[in-house]
């Protein structure tokens, strides 16, 4: 849509959400959600304006994705004086928009995590990216210094929310938690051997499943050590990377010998049917906002083990095995447990599927609906 087009339609909408990525994206998918249960509960008078570009959201270090990084921060100012000026409430769905804060109001801002502004992701951009994500980073604290400002500001998980607190010392009473919720009609139990079968997946093997980008906080180094071991004791076992993969990984899967027994898929339009075929969901990750897959795999009827810290007790609560997230013999240890004992799997899957029940999108976005009658009152 031009943007004259969409001024001419904006003119009677109360609410304005912005977005800045993908629908394959988790933000993407979260924007994806709100919006269609605002359409299709008749919930609010709304528009939705998508600054998307191509591209990556994660941790490079290469000067191909460097330069649409820095592309995407360019597109973003360009756009800032075509945003109209006219709604009663603009609501920015990624902190990375923050500095649109200093010129549209009343606002709110929802932050997943604040991951670029821990110790460990300094260090990341020192290292791993050779220093081309330091002006990424830089952008970024712009954002959220900006975010400061709202007039509102919502997190996925009590973790972030504490972050913020910490770290930016808001004020936590202008923070409100609202939970990340699960598309059941696609994230639901189906059969093993149909999933396998549709995804031409062996159905004589032991499945270890891993979803999401390949970032180091996603820690995928820590699960491949551990699945070094874990072939040797079970050879008819296989590792599925469901994301993006950086050289550093698969240089690592080359180092163990592991070609033959991990399968990549960058991109899926039927994740859904991996949760069904897989064992396991391995997830060992060392910083999640929310930590989505966790929620997927549980409404799937797939056993969680995960990186004990951050967002992850939250989320998986006693549903699930939770690790050290650098410790690859306990992760070892875990999946083995639940790949071969059967009475351990069954009693996670039970908890896991009524632990998912828990977290709905129909009531993130009734409270997201309450953040916005507030800025009107």
């Amino acid at each position: 849509m031009d943007v004259n087009s969409f001024m001419r339609r904006s003119l009677n909408n109360r609410i304005l959400l912005i977005s800045n990525r993908t629908p394959f994206t988790g933000i993407g998918n979260y924007s994806y959600q709100l919006i269609k249960n605002f359409q299709q509960y008749r919930l609010i008078d709304f528009n939705f304006l998508n600054l998307a570009t191509i591209a990556e959201d994660s941790y490079g270090g290469s000067i191909g994705l460097f330069s649409q990084k820095i592309k995407r921060l360019v597109d973003h100012l360009l756009f800032l004086h075509k945003i109209p000026k006219h709604y009663r409430v603009y609501h920015l769905l990624n902190p990375n928009l923050g500095i649109l804060i200093a010129k549209y109001r009343p606002i709110v801002v929802t932050v997943h995590d604040i991951f670029p502004f821990t110790s460990i992701a300094k260090k990341i951009a020192i290292t791993e990216s050779h220093g081309l994500d330091i002006p990424i980073l830089l952008a970024m604290k712009v954002n959220m210094k900006s975010v400061r400002n709202a007039d509102r500001i919502i997190t996925v998980s009590e973790h972030t929310k504490k972050d913020l607190t910490t770290l930016f010392r808001i004020n936590p009473s202008r923070i409100t938690v609202i939970h990340l919720g699960v598309d059941r009609n696609l994230y639901r139990l189906r059969s093993k051997k149909r999933a396998r079968s549709h995804l031409n997946l062996p159905l004589d093997k032991k499945i270890i499943l891993h979803v999401g980008v390949d970032e180091p906080r996603k820690n995928i180094r820590t699960l491949i050590e551990a699945f070094s071991i874990i072939k040797k004791k079970m050879p008819k076992t296989i590792l599925i990377r469901v994301g993006g993969m950086r050289n550093i990984t698969r240089r690592l899967i080359t180092s163990f010998r592991l070609e033959g027994s991990v399968m990549h898929h960058s991109k899926v339009s039927n994740l859904a049917l991996f949760y069904n075929a897989a064992d396991v969901l391995a997830f060992p990750s060392y910083y999640e906002g929310f930590g989505k897959p966790v929620l997927e795999a549980m409404a799937s009827g797939t056993p969680v083990i995960a990186g004990r810290g951050s967002s992850i007790p939250e989320v998986l609560g006693d549903s699930g095995i939770m690790i050290p997230p650098s410790d690859a013999k306990m992760l070892r240890d875990a999946i083995c447990q639940v790949l071969t004992e059967n009475q351990t799997r069954a009693e996670m899957i039970e908890k896991g599927l009524k632990r998912s029940l828990k977290f709905n999108w129909r009531t993130c976005a009734d409270k997201t609906i309450k953040i916005y009658e507030v800025l009107q009152d």
